[in-house]
């Protein structure tokens, strides 16, 4: 998560953050800590995960990596653009290209 998101909503309390962040591009960043037991909801469902905050210019919001997908039970596929996970008894489908203003 920016720090422009963390600040937006209210600068919540962080935990000092151990490692630099590693980038696909390979760029590295240092977190400013750690926003623990954040929720987040899709489809109904919600989860709490810890979120690392970090400095500099990005053009996301929230990045939700292993972490989310591990605690949503969740299948993603990159191919057909949907996220697929269980809940209250049933699987949730979400195309992932109805949040993307073409």
């Amino acid at each position: 998560m920016p720090a422009t998101t963390w600040q937006a909503l209210g600068s919540p309390p962080l935990v000092p953050a151990a490692p630099n962040l590693t980038a696909f591009d390979g760029g590295t960043s240092q977190p400013l800590g750690t926003l623990p037991k954040f929720p987040i909801t899709l489809g109904g469902k919600t989860v709490y995960i810890d979120v690392s905050v970090t400095q500099g210019a990005v053009d996301f919001s929230l990045l939700l990596g292993r972490d989310y997908v591990y605690a949503m039970g969740a299948l993603v596929s990159s191919l057909f653009r949907v996220v697929c996970f269980p809940h209250d008894g049933r699987v949730v489908t979400i195309d992932q290209l109805a949040f993307v203003r073409l």
